[in-house]
């Protein structure tokens, strides 16, 4: 499945009828799911396009609601089923007991941050599961966190630092680099319950500095490459600016702050408007500055997810079967 929409209506078409579904059935449902983004057929707002209709990219399926096939999906969402308590990652289907945290967690990603365009693919997932898992470097393995737990701390996470304001203050030029450093080393120790340490201090270092550069392209950043005096639209800007340095927290900034002196770096301009907004798609950072294998498909997130077995309660094999029974 594609994260950016086909024109070609054949392929659809033929499937459909394959498959014996109604005209048009894919295309109706591709757009109850469509991404909120920013491009220039809004105006650079914060919008679900239907030019661009741009989905995430696919995810399994709970098995439960699948009738025990294998199936993916690209609607809203994470890894944990709401209506079944399941958890639902890569290869692991198993039934959650006290499953309060995430199922706070699960409405949090389907809701607030699919509203700003998060999801698991859209690189802030990545970024905030590492930087919880370097605040917990020093913790004994067996006092850890269980998984489906962290799952939930990286999406509270989540919710602070995709904030707007949140994100400008970790940018901005006008505040003190070590005072960003200081402040997000305090998000993250307080929504992972973690400690400060070394790998901690360095991710966030590197964070900061990627943040700070980015947001200096985008203010400064010229309309196009020939253009000498005019600028690119502040949004437009951003949306660059991030996607060059895999900032992914800075393509949330709505505002540029107070400005400061900026010094004499030239930016490069920006190209079309038409190639921006086609940019920052699911899987736009995977290979991000921060992430332990730059250019390698395999993510942090994958982390969180592989050590839920530890959690399924004994009841899981009969609740799968029933499922498995029916299909």
């Amino acid at each position: 499945m594609k994260t950016i929409g086909t024109s070609d209506r054949r392929f659809t078409a033929a499937v459909e009828s394959l498959g014996g579904l109604r005209a048009g059935f894919f295309d109706q449902d591709r757009a109850r799911h469509r991404l909120y983004r920013r491009c220039h057929h809004t105006g650079w707002a914060l919008r679900r396009c239907a030019i661009c209709n741009v989905v995430d990219r696919a995810r399994a399926a709970c098995l439960v609601c699948s009738d025990g096939s294998t199936t993916e999906v690209f609607s809203r969402g994470g890894w944990f089923c709401i209506r079944h308590r399941r958890w639902h990652s890569r290869h692991v289907d198993s039934l959650v007991g006290d499953a309060d945290d995430l199922l706070r967690a699960e409405q949090a990603l389907s809701g607030l941050l699919w509203s700003r365009g998060v999801t698991l693919h859209t690189g802030e997932f990545d970024l905030a599961t590492r930087l919880l898992l370097d605040s917990w470097r020093e913790q004994p393995s067996e006092a850890r966190r269980p998984t489906w737990r962290s799952y939930s701390a990286v999406v509270q996470l989540l919710v602070t630092l995709t904030h707007p304001d949140v994100a400008l203050a970790l940018a901005a030029l006008a505040e003190s680099q070590r005072r960003q450093v200081e402040g997000l080393i305090g998000l993250v120790v307080g929504a992972g319950k973690g400690s400060r340490t070394s790998e901690l201090e360095d991710t966030a270092i590197r964070v900061i500095r990627v943040h700070r550069a980015a947001m200096y392209e985008a203010l400064r950043m010229p309309k196009s490459n020939k253009a000498t005096i005019s600028r690119a639209p502040f949004e437009k800007a951003i949306a660059e600016a991030s996607f060059r340095a895999k900032a992914v927290f800075l393509r949330h900034v709505t505002r540029s702050g107070r400005r400061d002196t900026f010094g004499n770096r030239a930016v490069r301009g920006a190209p079309s408007s038409r190639v921006v907004s086609r940019r920052i798609v699911p899987g736009w950072a995977d290979n991000g500055p921060w992430n332990p294998v730059v250019n390698s498909a395999q993510s942090t997130a994958p982390q969180i997810g592989r050590i839920v077995r530890d959690q399924v309660m004994q009841r899981d094999a009969e609740h799968l079967s029933e499922g498995q029974e029916r299909a």
